[in-house]
């Protein structure tokens, strides 16, 4: 392979031209060096791989490469950073959303309280609320309806459900740091 494109500016302009020699040696010559960058940040050698791969692939099917306007090189490293960056808060993120799933039980429409004490914590805690707060709780939680919904069967606006419910939930979370 010719080193005529050795030289970013000369590369550029013949990537520019759709000489298909100049994206292939740009491949060769930067692919390694991406994928360690990207396997450094995701840890995975597939998706590390995988990465530079699409990049690659936008880079010469978007016609990325007409829009640079700092150095090539730079160019390259930085945007096969932020992929490897964005591929690894996506992982973080879907980890995250499997830990908090819980899949519902079939045929179970509430799920009963497996500790009877701690029921009767929730329980007492939302007894002890002021009558409004614990009504406008019990509605939405219990029976599952909306702040719309709620203030229109008691008469009052969207706003003052709102103003109930954060009251409700900071006298909860307040009784029930104490009691647990």
């Amino acid at each position: 392979m010719s080193d005529k494109y050795s030289d970013s500016e000369v590369l550029l302009k013949a990537l520019c031209r759709n000489e298909l020699k100049a994206f292939e040696y740009l491949y060769l010559h930067s692919r390694n060096r991406l994928y360690v960058l990207a396997l450094s940040i995701v840890h995975d050698e597939n998706a590390a791989r995988d990465l530079v791969q699409e990049f690659f692939i936008d880079l010469w099917f978007f016609r990325i490469f007409e829009s640079v306007t700092v150095s090539l090189n730079a160019y390259l490293l930085q945007s096969v950073r932020n992929r490897a960056f964005n591929y690894r808060d996506r992982l973080r993120v879907q980890e995250r959303l499997k830990q908090g799933y819980v899949p519902p039980q079939e045929g179970v429409t509430n799920y009963p309280l497996e500790n009877e004490e701690l029921g009767r914590i929730i329980n007492g805690a939302i007894d002890r609320l002021p009558t409004m707060a614990g009504k406008v709780f019990r509605m939405q939680y219990i029976e599952k309806m909306t702040h719309v919904e709620i203030a229109a069967q008691l008469g009052i606006s969207r706003h003052t459900v709102s103003s109930h419910m954060d009251r409700a939930l900071k006298e909860l979370r307040a009784t029930l740091k104490k009691n647990l």
